[in-house]
């Protein structure tokens, strides 16, 4: 069954693992415990910035899958050792766990809300969905089955009566990519998360677009039950949702849980 975080679970499980380290210094015997967690593209450099502190504080590593929130959703059920579990929706869990059973404990992390991405100065003068139609326009998409802003993006499209093939010039496995594109002139518009468009900086301005019930999508971290050890993984997850986690968020242009 799943569970939900107990704000004090973090401090307690980073002092034993304090402890831990402390005996194995004292027995002699060197041990890197260990967390692998499939994440989704667009939250890398939130998660990055939180390994690097949170290996530093707690001498646990820390290692990554990052992919599309449909590709890492194939990837976690082929890794029989897998502890964690954070796309870019809820929904991707809901599914791992109606695919598997495999989702143990769950914490919410953050949320990531769409914007269109478009050259700095906004030379196509783009300010909704529906520009993305107009024939002097190039527009790029995420794929729907690969990741969640595809998903997102073919919910919004169809929510303003515009067809997909018509929009899309370019599909793309990750977010990331879509600003790359929007960034090297390569389209004139990308629908992306806001936090992945402010991670390159000037190089694109955003257009912020009317949102609906359900367009915002909730990020939530899953503890599996191949974990190997989870009072370990629920350390990193317990970090991640916790007040530290959650203003290095912030700091990476992202919406916290709580704002």
């Amino acid at each position: 069954m799943m569970g939900t975080m107990n704000m004090k679970q973090l401090a307690a499980t980073l002092c034993i693992w304090v402890l831990h380290l402390l005996l194995f210094a004292g027995c002699g015997v060197r041990q890197t415990p260990l967390v692998t967690l499939y994440a989704g593209a667009g939250l890398r450099p939130a998660v990055e910035s939180i390994r690097v502190v949170f290996e530093a504080r707690t001498g646990i590593a820390l290692e990554v899958d990052y992919a599309g929130s449909g590709v890492i959703l194939a990837r976690v059920q082929d890794d029989p050792l897998a502890d964690l579990f954070l796309p870019g929706d809820a929904w991707y869990v809901e599914r791992l766990q109606a695919l598997n059973g495999s989702v143990v404990e769950t914490v919410s992390v953050a949320r990531l809300i769409p914007v269109l991405a478009v050259a700095p100065g906004n030379p196509k003068c783009i300010r909704g969905l529906r520009d993305l139609s107009r024939p002097d326009v190039t527009a790029a998409l995420g794929h729907p089955k690969a990741c969640q802003i595809g998903r997102t993006a073919r919910g919004m499209l169809g929510r303003v009566g515009l067809d997909w093939d018509a929009v899309a010039d370019k599909e793309s496995l990750t977010v990331n990519e879509l600003v790359t594109w929007v960034k090297m002139n390569d389209v004139d518009v990308a629908l992306v998360w806001d936090s992945t468009a402010r991670a390159v900086g000037d190089s694109v301005d955003l257009v912020p677009v009317s949102l609906q019930a359900g367009e915002i999508s909730p990020v939530t971290c899953a503890l599996l039950s191949t974990s190997r050890d989870r009072s370990v993984a629920q350390s990193f997850m317990h970090f991640m949702a916790g007040e530290e986690g959650q203003r290095l968020l912030r700091e990476n242009g992202y919406s916290g849980v709580v704002e």
